[in-house]
């Protein structure tokens, strides 16, 4: 029997209809939310170093930056509606200057790269300024907690062990311990942030290219420290996400224990710890309640936080070490969850640490 070639009476058009919706929108639309303006500042510091290598021509160079800013000046992305016209966001760009461009001059500005190594550049980009704000949330929390511990080195509480009550300490001396913690957590985010700050850009695909690409002005141009060197790794090596959330996760699951003690001390039974009313909600049907809901929401933005950051990790758990889509654009906006939630935690423990009384 002759088998007969599918692809001679392949009709097909891409892209399949519930692939657009279920794949393909959902990526385009994180793209415009998250990545515009890294997109952008790619295409400009790719095209500089270009120019300056002279790789292409400087008058063509000058050509695509002056189409560039025309698509920024003309099209608003949160106004962009995803069509199925392009697959994705850096085909709409490269449509775009096409419109603008003679033929042969729209399609060189992605002389040398890939969407491999933009990818990968784009979420180095969102990760960094997040994990800046967390780490800088973060020491604000541990200057707010070390001037409660100073405040409160000499006051009596009870140490617990085990559930029970065990041996007199202080408040001061219960908090330090937890400060010590905090700072070995902000060691493994500024950790987590040196890896963040090595740039893929002029890996290509995954083994770079035949072009005399300047690697490290671009990195310079993004606000990288430098390239990260094997091109395998720009592209496969994806330890800077699962370094990122480990870190991330074990912030809160650090601090959800401090939350959960306390639940515990502002008991009614213990009493250890006196929330003022500026932090307590009411009862809509018995008077005398005091509750103190912020630390309830603390523990569950916490966990939720823990969850999130894990998640990225399990999603990546077990596959190929190469350039995947498990990694990458959807797993990413996910992530991002972490930090809004994780933010929130911090700004709500820093308020409430020092209003809290023994």
């Amino acid at each position: 029997m002759t088998k007969t070639d599918p692809r001679a009476s392949d009709t097909s058009v891409f892209p399949d209809l519930v692939y657009k919706e279920t794949v393909l929108r959902p990526l385009f639309d994180g793209a415009k939310t998250h990545h515009v303006q890294s997109f952008r500042a790619i295409d400009r510091a790719h095209l500089v170093m270009l120019a300056e290598t002279e790789i292409l021509p400087r008058a063509t160079a000058g050509r695509i930056a002056r189409a560039l800013d025309a698509i920024d000046a003309e099209i608003d992305p949160a106004a962009l509606r995803y069509d199925g016209t392009v697959e994705d966001y850096f085909f709409l760009i490269e449509a775009e200057l096409k419109k603008r461009l003679p033929a042969d001059d729209a399609g060189r500005l992605h002389t040398g790269r890939s969407r491999n190594d933009i990818d990968h550049t784009l979420f180095k980009l969102a990760l960094k300024p997040r994990l800046d704000h967390m780490a800088g949330l973060l020491r604000a929390l541990i200057t707010a907690t070390l001037d409660l511990a100073e405040r409160e080195k000499a006051t009596l509480i009870v140490a617990y062990t085990h559930g029970q009550p065990a041996q007199p300490t202080t408040f001061g001396h219960y908090l330090s311990a937890a400060i010590e913690v905090m700072l070995r957590d902000h060691e493994r985010l500024v950790q987590a942030r040196a890896l963040l700050d090595l740039s893929p850009m002029g890996a290509a695909a995954i083994t770079t290219s035949g072009f005399p690409l300047d690697r490290a002005r671009v990195a310079h141009l993004l606000g990288f420290a430098a390239p990260l060197q094997n091109s395998y790794g720009c592209i496969a090596a994806i330890d800077y996400l699962t370094g990122t959330y480990s870190a991330v996760e074990l912030v809160f699951l650090h601090l959800g224990r401090l939350i959960q003690d306390l639940q515990v001390w502002t008991a009614f039974e213990v009493g250890q710890l006196y929330v003022p009313n500026a932090f307590v909600q009411i009862s809509s049907i018995m008077p005398q309640k005091r509750n103190p809901v912020p630390i309830e929401h603390l523990r569950h933005l916490s966990s939720q936080t823990v969850a999130r950051a894990r998640m990225v990790r399990d999603i990546v758990h077990n596959t190929p070490f190469t350039d995947m889509n498990d990694a990458e654009g959807e797993t990413n906006e996910a992530g991002y969850q972490a930090f809004a939630t994780g933010e929130r935690v911090l700004g709500l423990l820093t308020a409430l640490l020092p209003a809290l009384q023994v």
